[in-house]
This record gives structure tokens, sequence and C-alpha cells, in this order.
């Protein structure tokens, strides 16, 4: 059930969540996902996704645990490493712009996102760079 409605439209826009149900007809269990580019939408979301689990526990007479675990730190890119990537890129011609990722590369320095399969093979054959 991932972003089913057991989560409401408005925490989409704000944070990304996954929710998944397992179980048989006697234990169901919810497992989720909550991703979030600042510490205070991450708790507004997680705040909401726990109103909404306890609210549909209360109304089914279950028992409600519930763990929360932070899976990857908050994380900033190194800032040399953005600056001589960007140059490197511009200097390629690849149109260059800065954003958040939602997807976390601990083991990364700088990420990079997009379609084009040129950028791919640059970054392949640049003396400075390898894809983690």
């Amino acid at each position: 059930m991932p972003n089913g409605p057991l989560l409401p439209r408005l925490l989409l826009d704000a944070a990304r969540c996954q929710v998944a149900e397992t179980g048989g007809p006697r234990r169901r269990c919810l497992a989720g996902e909550i991703r979030a580019f600042s510490p205070p939408e991450l708790g507004s979301a997680l705040e909401a996704a726990l109103r909404c689990v306890t609210a549909v526990a209360g109304l089914t007479e279950a028992v409600l645990e519930v763990e929360a675990v932070r899976a990857f730190p908050p994380r900033v890119a190194s800032r040399r490493a953005v600056e001589e990537l960007a140059r490197d890129l511009w200097s390629a011609g690849f149109t260059v712009r800065f954003g958040p990722s939602w997807a976390p590369a601990p083991e990364a320095d700088v990420y990079v996102g997009s379609g084009d399969g040129g950028l791919r093979e640059f970054l392949r054959s640049h003396p400075s760079w390898s894809i983690a």
C-alpha cells in the first residue's frame, strides 16, 4: 500500500512517504519510510503519519507499537567538490542546476541526476570523477 489512503495528501508535498502492510488476519504490521529535506519537514511528516496510524489503531481496537529509526543522517555535499564538478560540467556544455536529492548516497561526494546518457558517459570517462 505505498502512499495509500493512510497518509494525508498534504504530507506528500513536503516529504516522501512509503508505507507497506504485511501480516495476516490476526496480526498486521505497517512499515514505512519518511524522507524530507529539513528537520522541521521531517518532524511534521512523522507527526502526521503517527496521528493517522494512531487513529486507525484506535478505530480498529488494535495494539499500537511504534519505533522510529534514522537510517541516514542529514548530509551536505562538499562545497569544493560541487564547485569543481559544476565547472567541469559547464565547460563540457552541460546545463548545471543545483537542488536537493531525495535519494541518499552516503558514499558520494556529490549527487548528480540526469536522464541524459551523455552525462553518465562524460563522468565515466573523466579523469577526476567516478560514479558511485
